[in-house]
Protein backbone atom coordinates (compact mmCIF):
# COMPACT_ATOMS: atom_id res chain seq x y z
CA UNK A 1 0.00 0.00 0.00
CA UNK A 2 1.33 3.40 -1.01
CA UNK A 3 2.06 5.70 1.98
CA UNK A 4 0.75 8.82 2.03
CA UNK A 5 1.36 12.57 3.49
CA UNK A 6 -1.72 14.93 4.15
CA UNK A 7 -1.16 19.03 4.03
CA UNK A 8 -2.82 20.98 6.06
CA UNK A 9 -2.33 24.06 4.24
CA UNK A 10 -4.00 27.25 2.35
CA UNK A 11 -6.08 26.82 -0.58
CA UNK A 12 -4.54 25.32 -3.24
CA UNK A 13 -5.22 27.78 -5.28
CA UNK A 14 -3.65 30.87 -3.47
CA UNK A 15 -0.15 29.28 -3.29
CA UNK A 16 2.92 30.86 -5.91
CA UNK A 17 3.95 27.52 -6.75
CA UNK A 18 7.62 29.06 -7.56
CA UNK A 19 7.96 30.40 -3.94
CA UNK A 20 6.05 27.97 -1.95
CA UNK A 21 7.69 25.86 0.64
CA UNK A 22 4.56 23.52 1.52
CA UNK A 23 4.75 22.80 -2.46
CA UNK A 24 8.88 22.32 -2.46
CA UNK A 25 8.31 19.36 0.53
CA UNK A 26 5.56 17.62 -1.17
CA UNK A 27 7.81 17.50 -4.73
CA UNK A 28 10.03 15.88 -2.40
CA UNK A 29 7.38 13.07 -0.89
CA UNK A 30 6.29 12.78 -4.57
CA UNK A 31 9.52 11.84 -5.65
CA UNK A 32 9.89 9.73 -2.64
CA UNK A 33 7.08 7.81 -3.94
CA UNK A 34 4.17 8.89 -1.06
CA UNK A 35 0.57 10.02 -2.22
CA UNK A 36 0.98 13.54 -0.86
CA UNK A 37 -3.12 15.14 -0.54
CA UNK A 38 -3.87 18.38 0.44
CA UNK A 39 -6.12 20.16 2.59
CA UNK A 40 -7.58 22.84 4.76
CA UNK A 41 -8.21 23.43 8.15
CA UNK A 42 -11.58 23.71 8.23
CA UNK A 43 -11.62 20.30 6.12
CA UNK A 44 -9.93 19.14 9.33
CA UNK A 45 -13.12 17.52 11.86
CA UNK A 46 -13.18 15.92 14.92
CA UNK A 47 -15.93 12.72 14.10
CA UNK A 48 -16.95 10.19 16.27
CA UNK A 49 -13.85 9.59 18.29
CA UNK A 50 -11.75 10.21 15.40
CA UNK A 51 -9.97 12.97 13.36
CA UNK A 52 -10.97 13.09 9.79
CA UNK A 53 -10.81 15.16 6.47
CA UNK A 54 -13.92 16.33 4.65
CA UNK A 55 -12.75 17.31 1.48
CA UNK A 56 -8.70 16.48 -0.12
CA UNK A 57 -7.11 17.77 -3.19
CA UNK A 58 -4.66 14.89 -4.69
CA UNK A 59 -1.33 16.57 -5.95
CA UNK A 60 -0.50 14.26 -9.20
CA UNK A 61 2.98 16.60 -10.41
CA UNK A 62 5.04 19.70 -9.19
CA UNK A 63 7.73 21.96 -10.83
CA UNK A 64 8.80 25.53 -10.00
CA UNK A 65 6.35 26.70 -12.58
CA UNK A 66 3.20 24.07 -12.41
CA UNK A 67 1.37 22.26 -10.71
CA UNK A 68 -1.28 19.26 -11.11
CA UNK A 69 -3.93 18.12 -8.73
CA UNK A 70 -7.40 16.76 -8.79
CA UNK A 71 -9.75 17.26 -6.13
CA UNK A 72 -11.57 13.96 -3.95
CA UNK A 73 -14.26 14.67 -1.88
CA UNK A 74 -17.42 12.72 -1.33
CA UNK A 75 -15.97 10.54 1.89
CA UNK A 76 -14.31 11.15 5.11
CA UNK A 77 -11.36 10.30 5.09
CA UNK A 78 -9.06 9.14 8.30
CA UNK A 79 -6.02 11.45 9.76
CA UNK A 80 -5.24 7.96 11.03
CA UNK A 81 -4.07 6.92 7.52
CA UNK A 82 -1.78 9.13 7.07
CA UNK A 83 1.79 8.40 8.80
CA UNK A 84 3.48 12.17 8.10
CA UNK A 85 0.99 15.23 8.32
CA UNK A 86 2.77 18.49 7.59
CA UNK A 87 0.81 21.65 9.29
CA UNK A 88 1.76 24.27 6.46
CA UNK A 89 -0.83 26.84 7.43
CA UNK A 90 0.47 30.78 6.91
CA UNK A 91 -0.24 32.97 10.48
CA UNK A 92 -1.74 34.60 11.40
CA UNK A 93 -1.94 32.10 14.75
CA UNK A 94 -5.70 32.87 15.43
CA UNK A 95 -8.85 31.05 16.60
CA UNK A 96 -8.72 29.06 13.67
CA UNK A 97 -5.45 27.90 14.02
CA UNK A 98 -5.61 27.21 17.26
CA UNK A 99 -9.14 24.96 16.86
CA UNK A 100 -6.97 23.10 14.53
CA UNK A 101 -4.09 22.73 16.67
CA UNK A 102 -6.22 21.22 19.57
CA UNK A 103 -7.91 19.28 17.71
CA UNK A 104 -5.24 17.76 15.97
CA UNK A 105 -3.52 17.59 19.91
CA UNK A 106 -6.44 14.63 20.13
CA UNK A 107 -4.47 12.26 18.53
CA UNK A 108 -0.76 10.83 18.97
CA UNK A 109 -0.74 8.16 16.43
CA UNK A 110 0.51 10.34 13.22
CA UNK A 111 3.69 12.31 13.09
CA UNK A 112 2.33 15.95 12.83
CA UNK A 113 5.46 18.25 11.93
CA UNK A 114 5.89 20.47 13.15
CA UNK A 115 3.43 19.35 16.44
CA UNK A 116 0.54 21.35 17.67
CA UNK A 117 1.57 21.06 21.47
CA UNK A 118 4.62 22.72 20.16
CA UNK A 119 2.56 25.42 17.95
CA UNK A 120 0.33 26.01 20.91
CA UNK A 121 3.11 25.97 23.10
CA UNK A 122 5.66 28.65 21.96
CA UNK A 123 4.83 31.81 20.03
CA UNK A 124 6.96 32.85 17.17
CA UNK A 125 7.98 36.09 18.47
CA UNK A 126 8.68 34.54 22.08
CA UNK A 127 10.35 31.31 21.43
CA UNK A 128 14.05 32.93 21.65
CA UNK A 129 12.87 34.28 25.26
CA UNK A 130 12.99 30.59 26.33
CA UNK A 131 16.50 29.25 25.00
CA UNK A 132 17.69 32.98 26.59
CA UNK A 133 15.77 31.08 29.77
CA UNK A 134 17.11 27.91 29.54
CA UNK A 135 20.99 28.90 29.27
CA UNK A 136 21.02 27.92 25.15
CA UNK A 137 22.22 31.63 23.83
CA UNK A 138 22.73 34.75 26.44
CA UNK A 139 21.28 38.42 26.64
CA UNK A 140 23.74 39.63 23.61
CA UNK A 141 22.47 37.32 21.33
CA UNK A 142 18.47 38.51 21.04
CA UNK A 143 16.75 41.66 20.33
CA UNK A 144 16.37 44.27 23.20
CA UNK A 145 12.18 44.06 23.58
CA UNK A 146 9.24 45.48 25.12
CA UNK A 147 5.49 43.72 24.67
CA UNK A 148 3.09 46.06 26.13
CA UNK A 149 0.03 47.47 25.76
CA UNK A 150 0.57 50.42 28.01
CA UNK A 151 1.98 53.46 27.09
CA UNK A 152 3.85 54.17 30.07
CA UNK A 153 5.48 51.01 30.52
CA UNK A 154 6.84 51.90 26.17
CA UNK A 155 8.23 55.31 27.61
CA UNK A 156 10.04 53.98 30.23
CA UNK A 157 11.57 51.14 28.55
CA UNK A 158 12.57 53.39 25.43
CA UNK A 159 13.99 56.02 27.97
CA UNK A 160 16.08 53.35 29.76
CA UNK A 161 17.34 52.16 27.16
CA UNK A 162 17.63 55.65 25.02
CA UNK A 163 21.43 54.30 23.43
CA UNK A 164 19.84 51.74 21.88
CA UNK A 165 17.73 53.74 20.08
CA UNK A 166 20.43 56.05 18.66
CA UNK A 167 19.38 54.31 14.80
CA UNK A 168 15.43 54.82 15.86
CA UNK A 169 11.90 52.53 16.92
CA UNK A 170 10.45 49.74 15.72
CA UNK A 171 7.15 48.65 16.08
CA UNK A 172 5.26 45.63 15.28
CA UNK A 173 2.20 43.84 15.96
CA UNK A 174 2.28 40.85 18.27
CA UNK A 175 0.21 38.69 16.30
CA UNK A 176 1.54 40.23 12.99
CA UNK A 177 3.46 37.71 10.29
CA UNK A 178 5.12 38.70 7.15
CA UNK A 179 6.82 41.87 7.71
CA UNK A 180 3.20 43.07 7.80
CA UNK A 181 2.29 46.51 9.85
CA UNK A 182 6.03 47.13 11.12
CA UNK A 183 6.13 50.36 11.47
CA UNK A 184 9.88 52.67 11.54
CA UNK A 185 10.11 56.27 13.12
CA UNK A 186 13.71 58.02 13.64
CA UNK A 187 11.89 61.09 15.78
CA UNK A 188 11.33 59.91 19.50
CA UNK A 189 8.30 62.59 19.61
CA UNK A 190 6.62 61.05 16.34
CA UNK A 191 6.96 57.26 17.55
CA UNK A 192 5.24 58.06 20.69
CA UNK A 193 2.54 60.09 19.12
CA UNK A 194 1.98 56.95 16.88
CA UNK A 195 2.07 54.27 19.69
CA UNK A 196 -0.99 56.52 22.04
CA UNK A 197 -2.93 57.10 19.21
CA UNK A 198 -2.68 53.17 17.97
CA UNK A 199 -3.48 52.17 21.61
CA UNK A 200 -6.41 54.41 22.08
CA UNK A 201 -8.03 53.57 18.57
CA UNK A 202 -7.82 49.78 18.63
CA UNK A 203 -10.44 48.44 19.45
CA UNK A 204 -9.18 44.98 19.93
CA UNK A 205 -6.20 45.81 21.69
CA UNK A 206 -3.38 43.30 21.20
CA UNK A 207 0.52 44.16 22.46
CA UNK A 208 3.37 46.32 20.88
CA UNK A 209 6.28 44.83 20.27
CA UNK A 210 9.02 47.90 20.69
CA UNK A 211 12.49 47.49 19.68
CA UNK A 212 15.04 49.55 18.66
CA UNK A 213 16.06 49.63 14.36
CA UNK A 214 19.25 47.71 14.45
CA UNK A 215 21.63 49.28 12.10
CA UNK A 216 22.71 45.91 10.75
CA UNK A 217 19.34 45.17 8.84
CA UNK A 218 20.49 48.17 6.34
CA UNK A 219 24.43 47.31 6.53
CA UNK A 220 24.14 43.01 6.21
CA UNK A 221 20.38 42.51 5.74
CA UNK A 222 18.69 39.89 7.77
CA UNK A 223 19.75 36.31 7.53
CA UNK A 224 16.71 33.26 6.94
CA UNK A 225 18.43 30.07 8.44
CA UNK A 226 16.05 27.09 8.12
CA UNK A 227 16.78 24.38 10.06
CA UNK A 228 15.44 21.04 10.91
CA UNK A 229 16.04 17.96 12.86
CA UNK A 230 18.57 19.22 15.18
CA UNK A 231 21.06 20.57 11.80
CA UNK A 232 21.54 23.92 9.75
CA UNK A 233 19.75 23.15 6.30
CA UNK A 234 20.33 26.34 4.42
CA UNK A 235 20.65 30.19 4.79
CA UNK A 236 20.44 33.38 2.85
CA UNK A 237 20.25 36.96 3.46
CA UNK A 238 16.97 38.96 2.88
CA UNK A 239 18.00 42.86 2.26
CA UNK A 240 15.04 45.42 2.50
CA UNK A 241 13.66 46.99 -0.36
CA UNK A 242 14.18 50.90 -1.67
CA UNK A 243 12.48 52.77 1.82
CA UNK A 244 11.51 50.07 3.18
CA UNK A 245 12.24 48.52 6.71
CA UNK A 246 11.00 45.28 6.50
CA UNK A 247 13.18 43.04 4.65
CA UNK A 248 10.59 40.12 4.29
CA UNK A 249 10.52 39.00 0.84
CA UNK A 250 7.21 39.08 0.54
CA UNK A 251 7.50 42.96 1.65
CA UNK A 252 9.83 43.95 -1.87
CA UNK A 253 13.16 42.45 -0.02
CA UNK A 254 16.07 40.52 -2.35
CA UNK A 255 18.04 37.41 -1.42
CA UNK A 256 21.39 37.16 -1.72
CA UNK A 257 23.54 34.36 -0.69
CA UNK A 258 26.33 35.68 1.93
CA UNK A 259 28.35 32.80 3.53
CA UNK A 260 27.61 33.05 7.30
CA UNK A 261 30.46 33.64 10.30
CA UNK A 262 31.47 31.45 13.01
CA UNK A 263 29.42 33.40 15.44
CA UNK A 264 26.53 33.08 13.57
CA UNK A 265 26.87 29.15 12.73
CA UNK A 266 27.57 28.62 16.28
CA UNK A 267 24.67 30.57 17.29
CA UNK A 268 22.18 28.60 14.84
CA UNK A 269 23.26 25.00 15.38
CA UNK A 270 22.54 25.68 18.80
CA UNK A 271 18.69 26.64 18.21
CA UNK A 272 18.46 24.07 15.94
CA UNK A 273 19.28 21.56 18.98
CA UNK A 274 17.19 23.21 21.33
CA UNK A 275 14.76 22.99 19.19
CA UNK A 276 15.11 19.49 18.03
CA UNK A 277 14.78 19.15 22.34
CA UNK A 278 11.35 20.75 21.74
CA UNK A 279 10.01 18.77 19.09
CA UNK A 280 10.12 21.16 16.51
CA UNK A 281 10.69 19.23 13.39
CA UNK A 282 11.54 22.68 10.90
CA UNK A 283 11.99 26.00 11.91
CA UNK A 284 12.93 29.70 10.32
CA UNK A 285 15.40 32.00 11.70
CA UNK A 286 15.66 35.47 11.65
CA UNK A 287 19.05 36.16 12.42
CA UNK A 288 19.78 39.63 12.49
CA UNK A 289 23.88 40.32 13.06
CA UNK A 290 24.62 37.68 15.86
CA UNK A 291 20.79 38.36 17.44
CA UNK A 292 18.04 36.17 16.85
CA UNK A 293 14.90 38.16 15.88
CA UNK A 294 11.67 35.74 15.53
CA UNK A 295 12.03 31.61 15.16
CA UNK A 296 9.21 30.88 12.84
CA UNK A 297 7.73 27.62 13.59
CA UNK A 298 4.30 27.96 12.15
CA UNK A 299 4.75 27.55 8.26
CA UNK A 300 8.94 28.45 7.81
CA UNK A 301 9.40 29.61 4.27
CA UNK A 302 12.55 29.81 1.96
CA UNK A 303 13.23 26.04 0.44
CA UNK A 304 12.24 27.60 -3.19
CA UNK A 305 14.49 30.77 -2.39
CA UNK A 306 17.32 29.11 -1.92
CA UNK A 307 16.70 26.60 -4.45
CA UNK A 308 16.47 29.39 -6.87
CA UNK A 309 19.74 31.25 -5.64
CA UNK A 310 21.89 27.98 -5.55
CA UNK A 311 20.01 25.60 -8.09
CA UNK A 312 20.07 23.10 -5.02
CA UNK A 313 16.74 21.77 -2.94
CA UNK A 314 17.10 22.07 0.50
CA UNK A 315 13.65 20.64 0.79
CA UNK A 316 15.19 16.68 0.29
CA UNK A 317 17.44 17.28 3.05
CA UNK A 318 14.68 18.77 5.51
CA UNK A 319 11.67 16.37 4.44
CA UNK A 320 13.84 13.14 5.13
CA UNK A 321 15.37 14.56 8.52
CA UNK A 322 11.76 15.37 9.40
CA UNK A 323 10.42 12.04 8.58
CA UNK A 324 13.01 9.92 10.14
Amino acid sequence: MQKKVLVIADSIKKVNVSSDSSLALAQVALEDGFEVHWCESHDIHFYNNNIVIKNIIVLQTISQHEIKYEPKSGNLFQLSDYPYCFIRKDPPFDEEYKDLCWILSAQNKVKILNPPEALLAYHEKALQWRAFSEGIITEKNLVPTCLSTDINVIKSFCYEHSELFYNGYISKPWLGHGGESVEYFKDKTAFFSYINLKLKNESNLQKLMIQPFLKEIYEEGDRRVLVAGGEIICDFVRLPGKGKVASNLAQGGTAVLREMTKEQKELCQKIALFLKEKNIYLAGLDVIGNRIGEINITSPTGFRTYEMLTGHSSARKAFHLMTN
